[in-house]
């Protein structure tokens, strides 16, 4: 038997729920006054095949824990298999060190969930391609950008539009957006300052076009506000903005729409006030197609 336990941050537990047809259950959870994590499963979870939806963002090492908490307890108690449904998973942009001394961090986070008993998991645009050299089991990377390419087909005003990834790593997505748009995609290319900062240093043609930004994550919306810059400089007419992922920390948003962007829109992978895409019924497929439903 299977069931689904939503974490602090897996409210896409309750719709994945009514599409899968796979029940709900519940996990007691709580934050107590000096910040240690409290988790208790008052479920019946022995032998049972247990999906855990959980997203990442805002305190990613609270909801890390947390998750690392529940998988354990679910193994302890004697689930069968456990499954994690994290549509937004950080640490995604490196997976090796830059610069020596510095902690390979999504190497140290794939260690914990492994040791605490996960055994496959669904994930969202993950930032790097090759996640499955990354997790030792199963990962299924799920795309939303063809969701994306939907609503901003039917929400956008565009003529003659061109697809621009924000840098050469947004390729992968800016490609399957302009093939869905029946348009070309073209590349900007970046240097990061730092955390928050990023100089665009190659802008490509966009005369006279609307353009429609792809990316996976926007964070602190450095990038974004940077390539608006660069390409109204360049005379583009109308900037539009899409990506799975808006985390959008600080006030992300308010120094994007302070630059003049015709549109911006996210998924739900992360709640904002741009998640017009919702991700659920596209997770519901793939766990329908991969999971053996009938």
């Amino acid at each position: 038997m299977r069931l689904i336990i939503p974490g602090s941050q897996g409210i896409l537990a309750y719709p994945i729920s009514k599409n899968t047809g796979i029940p709900m259950g519940y996990a007691e959870l709580e934050k107590l006054p000096d910040g240690e994590k409290y988790v208790r499963i008052p479920e019946q979870v022995a032998g049972k095949e247990i999906f855990l939806v959980n997203s990442f963002a805002y305190t990613p090492d609270e909801m890390i824990i947390e998750t690392l908490f529940l998988i354990d307890t679910f193994k302890e108690l004697g689930s069968e298999k456990i499954i994690g449904i994290f549509p937004y998973f950080p640490y995604s942009r490196l997976m090796r060190r830059f610069i020596k001394g510095e902690a390979a961090k999504l190497r140290t986070v794939s260690k914990l969930f492994k040791t605490a008993g996960l055994e496959k998991m669904y994930v969202v645009d993950f930032h790097l391609q090759n996640v499955d050299e990354i997790f030792d089991f199963e990962v299924v990377n799920i795309s939303a950008m063809p969701l994306i390419a939907d609503y901003i087909t039917k929400n956008f005003e565009l003529d003659s539009p061109v697809v621009v990834g924000a840098d050469q790593v947004a390729e992968h997505w800016a490609k399957i957006v302009a093939e869905k748009l029946g348009c070309e995609y073209r590349l900007m290319r970046k240097i990061r300052i730092d955390a928050e900062n990023v100089v665009v240093d190659s802008v490509p043609e966009v005369a006279n076009m609307d353009v429609v930004i792809i990316d996976d994550i926007i964070s602190t919306g450095g990038t974004v506000v940077q390539a608006i810059k660069a390409l109204k400089s360049a005379g583009a007419r109308r900037i539009y903005a899409a990506c799975t992922h808006p985390v959008l920390s600080r006030e992300a948003l308010k120094m994007i729409y302070h630059v003049g962007i015709d549109g911006i829109i996210g998924t739900d992978t992360v709640l904002s006030p741009i998640s017009h895409v919702s991700v659920s019924g596209l997770i519901s497929e793939s766990i329908k197609e991969n999971e053996g439903f009938v």
